[in-house]
């Protein structure tokens, strides 16, 4: 079996962004039922390989020998709704041959989950959140039901693996919402941020206009998951414990996605020196609203254990990663 540092299971925005940072550090190979994403191309230190890890025989026999695994893999909003069956084999089956795989192979030191903060619910919160609050996947749109059962039986099968093999680390990053220049193209924020600078009106939905976000940058994931990969690799993670493993990672104050098209709106006329100038339309898709504007003021979360484990300083704020992706693209045009 060849060995090697990193497996990337999932080579999506967050997977591929992830496999490209790790590459200057470690060698890396990413395994996704779809080819190689543009962004690797040409990357050195990178190996992707096509693999269905709903199938267990091929996994296994393409993985090879890595030191750690991490599986970001999960189909998602809107195709989870579209392909059900589809949709179990890989989030399910697939995060369950990866942990099967984990703990039957020599040489792996332990796995990290991509995790959501979506399993909180989007909802009535009722009190601080912190890695132990609970999961509610009956607390979100219906549309997201299945994306957020899914995260959090991966979590549980991950969870379990924890509690059930002592010598190797399976671990848990529960992510914000990501913002990255390569962020999906069907994000509120990429599709936001994309009409405005082609002076379309940004259109957030009137229904929920008021939910209350958490989002993370992309270079603060890359950072968390390295230092994590780093403590695993050295055998530095710390004693296990029900929920040792698990770390909230996202900027700890909220934004609404209103607020979120107002801040894409100023950076844009700032960005253009005020060339562009989109407006704000409230789509109404005559739903129920389920948001007031005093949700946000009941989300309230506790990232302390996470900044102490991983050494993280200052997180990047939604409205400075914006910023970042704003002037680069306004630039090009």
């Amino acid at each position: 079996m060849v060995s090697y540092d990193i497996a990337i299971v999932g080579a999506g925005f967050v997977g591929s962004t992830l496999a490209k940072h790790l590459s200057s550090s470690y060698s890396v190979t990413t395994f996704d039922v779809n080819p190689a994403p543009p962004l690797l191309e040409h990357v050195k230190n990178v190996e992707h390989k096509a693999c269905d890890i709903s199938n267990y025989k091929e996994i296994e026999e393409k993985i090879g020998k890595p030191k750690t695994v991490v599986h970001t893999a999960i189909i998602q909003i809107p195709a989870i709704n579209q392909k059900k069956n589809q949709a179990y084999e890989a989030n399910i089956l697939g995060t369950h041959n990866i942990c099967k795989l984990v703990k039957k192979t020599d040489g792996i030191s332990g796995l990290i989950l991509c995790g959501s903060w979506h399993v909180f619910g989007e909802r009535e919160y009722r009190t601080t959140i912190d890695v132990s609050f609970g999961y509610r996947p009956d607390k979100v749109e219906e549309r997201a039901k299945l994306y957020v059962i899914s995260k959090m039986i991966q979590e549980g099968i991950v969870r379990f693996y924890n509690s059930m093999i002592n010598e190797k680390t399976y671990g848990i990053i529960r992510l914000g919402t990501v913002l990255g220049k390569n962020m999906p193209p069907k994000t509120a924020a990429n599709i936001f941020i994309k009409n405005g600078l082609q002076g379309k009106p940004i259109t957030p939905y009137k229904h929920t206009m008021y939910r209350p976000m958490l989002y993370v940058a992309i270079n603060d994931v890359c950072k968390a998951f390295q230092r994590y990969i780093d403590k695993i690799i050295k055998g530095d993670a710390i004693p296990k414990q029900p929920d040792t493993g698990i770390y909230n990672l996202f900027y700890p104050k909220t934004i609404t996605i209103l607020e979120l098209a107002q801040t894409i709106k100023e950076e844009i006329t700032q960005q253009t020196q005020g060339k562009v100038n989109p407006t704000i339309e409230i789509v109404d898709k005559h739903l129920p609203t389920l948001f007031t504007p005093y949700d946000r003021e009941t989300l309230n979360v506790d990232i302390k254990k996470t900044r102490k484990f991983f050494k993280l300083r200052k997180l990047k704020s939604p409205r400075e990663t914006i910023h970042e992706i704003i002037k680069e693209k306004a630039a090009k045009n």
